[in-house]
C-alpha cells in the first residue's frame, strides 16, 4: 500500500490524501480547498481564470499532476498509472470538499446523504463556481464564433443557455438509501472497491460527517476526517437526553461508534486529524454549553435578538431552535438558511422538524431582486406555507422574535426600525478571526453594531482589539486529551497526521509508529 499525502500535510485544511494499492487501483480520500496556500496568489477579486481554471491551479501547484480531472476543463494526461475507484469526501466544509468540482465526473463520489444535502444547499443557494460544481452544464472548447469574437482558442467557454450542451452527471455513492432529485446516477457503495470498507458517520460541527475504512492489500486503512467527541459519562448523555433531545444525544455518540468499528481492523493504519493539538484553549464548550450560555442571554432580554453561526452547522440552528422554543421566540431565517433545512429533510428523514419546532421556525423577506435556484425554492415554500415574514412584522414584536443574521447578512437590518434595533442583542455563535482578513471583517461588523447600539454578547472590543469570548461556540475538533485517549484505546499499528501544524506531538507519545512522510509505502 501506498499513501499519498497530496494537500493537509503540516497544514490545517485542504486535505488531499490518494491511497494505492499492489496493483496501481486507489482511491482519493477529500479534495479541499487549502486556505493558506490560495492565500498566497488569490483574494475575493483576484481568482484563476474560469477558462483556465485547472491550466492555472496546476501552474501554481495548487492540484496535484493526477488524471482525476473533468476533460472539459483540461485535456491533458499525466504519467500517472493508479486506476481512480472513487473519492470519498469526509464532510462538508470547504477544506475537504472546496475543489471537487474539478473532479472526473466518472469517479463516484461517496459522502452521507447528509454531507450530499449540506453540498447541494451550499451549490445553489451561492453563484456558479467551477470549483464546487456538482451538476448542470459542462463548459466547451472555444468554437469559431468565439474565435470571432475575439476569444483565444485555449479557453474553455460557458455553454449559456445552450439546450444541446453536455450535461455534467455525477456518479454518487452513499452507505445508505438516498433519495435524489436531481442529475445524479447512484452507484452501490460495495461496487466500489475490491476489497471491504465502510463509512461510519463522526460527530463534527457540520452534520454529515464520516469517517471511512477499507481492506487495502493485507492492511486496513482508516482516516478520521474531522470530528469531536460527546458527552463521556452516563450523567452527560442524560443530561444531553433530557435537554437536548434523543437525535441530539445519537448525533453526539457517533465518533465513539466509528472508534469501536476499528477496533478488530489489524494491522490498522489511521489517518488522524490533529487541529487542536497545537492550541493553548482555556475555554472548552460543548453544544450543551452553548444552549446554557444561550439560555441565559435569552432569558435577561425583552428585545430583538440577532444570532450568527454558519448556516452549514444545521446542529446550532437545532440548538437556537430550542432555546427559542424554550422562550416563546421565534427562529427567523434567511432564505438560503431555510434552503439547508429543507434539503437536509429531503435527504435525511431524521432531521425532519416536528409540528411544534416548525411552528416556531419562519422566514425572513429580504430587501433584494435576485434569489439564486434553493434560495428561491425556499422563499415561496415559506411563503405556501404562512410562515414568511415582513420586517414590519418583527417591528411590531420584537420580543418575540430572534433573527439568524450574520455578517452578509445585516443589510437586511436596515428596514428594521431604529427603536427595534437600539438594546437588540447579538450573540456571535462561530469561530474566531484567524486571519487579518478576518479580523478587518470584525472591526467593520463592530462599526454595525455600535452604530444601532446593538449589545453584542460573544465578541466585543477592548481598547481598540477585538476579543472573541467564545461562550458560545464548541470547537468541531477534538481536544488534545481526548485524542490522546482515543488513540491509546485504539492502539492502531500506524499513525498518519493530518489536518495539523504539530506532527511532533503525536511523535512524541507514539514514537515509531507516527509516519510523517508526504509518500509512506508499506
Amino acid at each position: 500500500m501506498r499513501i499519498e499525502i497530496l494537500d493537509g500535510h503540516r497544514n490545517i485544511g485542504g486535505n488531499k490524501i490518494r491511497v494505492v494499492d499492489s496493483e496501481n487501483d486507489g482511491f482519493l480520500l477529500d479534495f479541499g480547498l487549502n486556505f493558506s496556500r490560495w492565500g498566497e496568489f488569490f483574494e475575493e477579486f483576484l481568482n484563476p481564470r474560469t477558462g483556465k481554471i485547472l491550466h492555472d491551479l496546476l501552474k501554481l501547484e495548487m492540484v496535484p499532476r493526477l488524471n482525476i480531472y473533468r476533460d472539459d476543463l483540461f485535456d491533458g494526461k499525466f504519467e500517472d498509472p493508479v486506476n481512480h475507484a472513487f473519492l470519498f469526501l469526509s464532510h462538508a466544509h470547504a477544506d475537504h470538499t472546496g475543489m471537487v468540482g474539478l473532479i472526473d465526473e466518472k469517479i463516484p463520489l461517496l459522502m452521507t446523504g447528509e454531507t450530499f444535502a449540506v453540498m447541494r444547499a451550499s451549490v445553489y443557494t451561492s453563484n456558479s463556481n467551477v470549483l464546487t460544481q456538482l451538476g448542470g452544464k459542462k463548459r466547451r472548447k472555444a468554437s469559431d464564433k468565439d474565435l470571432e469574437n475575439g476569444i483565444r482558442e485555449d479557453l474553455t467557454v460557458s455553454p449559456g443557455n445552450s439546450k444541446s450542451a453536455e450535461r455534467l452527471t455525477r456518479r454518487v455513492s452513499f452507505p445508505k438509501e438516498v433519495e435524489l432529485n436531481d442529475d445524479s446516477t447512484v452507484v452501490d457503495m460495495n461496487s466500489l472497491w475490491k476489497n471491504e470498507l465502510f463509512v461510519e458517520p463522526v460527530y463534527h460541527s457540520v452534520i454529515g460527517a464520516a469517517g471511512f475504512a477499507a481492506r487495502v492489500d493485507d492492511l486496513w486503512l482508516a482516516y478520521t476526517g474531522d470530528f469531536r467527541t460527546g458527552p463521556e459519562t452516563a450523567e452527560e448523555e442524560r443530561y444531553w437526553l433530557d435537554t437536548l433531545g434523543e437525535k441530539r444525544l445519537a448525533l453526539s455518540l457517533r465518533t465513539s461508534r466509528f472508534f469501536e468499528n476499528l477496533k478488530d481492523k489489524r494491522p490498522l493504519v489511521l489517518i488522524v486529524e490533529g487541529t487542536r493539538v497545537t492550541r493553548e484553549e482555556n475555554v472548552e464548550n460543548t453544544e450543551k454549553d452553548v444552549f446554557e450560555n444561550a439560555m441565559r442571554v435569552f432569558r435577561g432580554t425583552k428585545n430583538l435578538i440577532l444570532v450568527d453561526f454558519p448556516i452549514r452547522h444545521l446542529e446550532r440552528l437545532f440548538t437556537f431552535l430550542k432555546v427559542c422554543m424554550e422562550n416563546d421566540r421565534r427562529l427567523v431565517l434567511m432564505p438560503k438558511d431555510y434552503a439547508y433545512l429543507l434539503e437536509m429533510e429531503r435527504v435525511e428523514p431524521l432531521w425532519k422538524l416536528t409540528d411544534e419546532e416548525r411552528s416556531f421556525v419562519r422566514v425572513y423577506h429580504p430587501g433584494k431582486v435576485t434569489y439564486i435556484n434553493l434560495e428561491k425554492d425556499a422563499l415561496l415554500r415559506a411563503r405556501e406555507e404562512g410562515i414568511l415574514l415582513s420586517p414590519e412584522e418583527i417591528n411590531l414584536h420584537p420580543e418575540k422574535h430572534t433573527m439568524v443574521a450574520g455578517y452578509w447578512d445585516f443589510p437586511h437590518i436596515l428596514d428594521l426600525d431604529e427603536r427595534v434595533l437600539n438594546g437588540a442583542v447579538y450573540i456571535h455563535s462561530t469561530s474566531e478571526a484567524y486571519t487579518e482578513e478576518q479580523e478587518i471583517d470584525a472591526r467593520r461588523f463592530m462599526n454595525w453594531l455600535r452604530y444601532f447600539n446593538i449589545v453584542p454578547f460573544g465578541i466585543r472590543e477592548v481598547n481598540g482589539n477585538i476579543v472573541f469570548t467564545k461562550e458560545f461556540h464548541a470547537s468541531g475538533h477534538v481536544s488534545p486529551q481526548g485524542l490522546e485517549k482515543i488513540l491509546n484505546e485504539l492502539n492502531p499499528d500506524y499513525i498518519v497526521p493530518v489536518h495539523t501544524l504539530n506532527p511532533g506531538w503525536f511523535v512524541e507519545r507514539w514514537d515509531e509508529r507516527v509516519l510523517l512522510e508526504n509518500v509512506i509505502v508499506l
